[in-house]
């Protein structure tokens, strides 16, 4: 079983606390058949852009593993540079040949623009699926994930916190800053963070302290 977007009927009443209380109860009513179900069900795969505690929605769901953060599954939803390299090289091929350039070069204009996601302190270069598959149909270097993936709620929320933008970028801080439920989020950044508009570029490991920055 595949659940995608959980979070998208909270997201849509944030910070309207009575009716946020509603749509958790009617969410926590679907978990909770969803475990009688349990002897039926192999594998469920719960996918969303925020991070929503657990206990708010799935508390009768009691293992659930959280892999958002574990480096084996860091690739798991973007594309590596091997694959890009290897798998789709024909693609690049015929982008040099558009643009009139090298396909070493056309590589490097390529990473330059949907490089650079990270999901965990040892993830390898993730490459935005998005935009590089709209970039190889087109034949065309273009700003899609900008075009059609901004969240209207992302904006709504960083006009509620007052987000200075300018000041997104080498941030360092614990991973508690960003890697919290949504539901107690203080500022923008954890919703900045999860929806991929910032990502991991460094890591401390004495300090226990993350660098985020805008991806590309």
């Amino acid at each position: 079983m595949i659940i995608d977007e959980y979070d998208a009927p909270l997201l849509d009443v944030l910070h309207e606390d009575t009716v946020l209380k509603e749509v958790r109860e009617v969410m926590q009513e679907f978990y909770q058949r969803l475990k009688k179900q349990e002897p039926k069900i192999k594998f469920c795969f719960i996918t969303g852009i925020t991070k929503f505690s657990q206990l708010s929605i799935f508390s009768t769901i009691n293992n659930l593993k959280n892999i958002t953060m574990l480096p084996q599954f860091s690739a798991i939803c973007g594309i590596t540079e091997h694959e890009v390299r290897t798998v789709l090289a024909e693609g690049i091929e015929r982008m040099a040949e558009k643009y009139n350039c090298s396909a070493d070069e056309m590589f490097g204009r390529i990473k330059a623009r949907y490089d650079g996601y990270h999901f965990s302190e040892e993830s390898e270069d993730i490459y935005n699926p998005y935009s590089l598959l709209n970039a190889f149909t087109d034949c065309k270097l273009a700003n899609y994930w900008f075009e059609s993936g901004t969240p209207t709620f992302l904006v709504r929320q960083m006009q509620h916190f007052r987000t200075d933008i300018m000041a997104l970028d080498r941030m360092e801080v614990p991973s508690s800053a960003f890697d919290q439920p949504t539901e107690n989020m203080e500022d923008a950044l954890p919703l900045l963070y999860q929806s991929g508009y910032l990502t991991i570029k460094d890591y401390d490991q004495e300090a226990e302290a993350y660098t985020l920055s805008i991806p590309n």
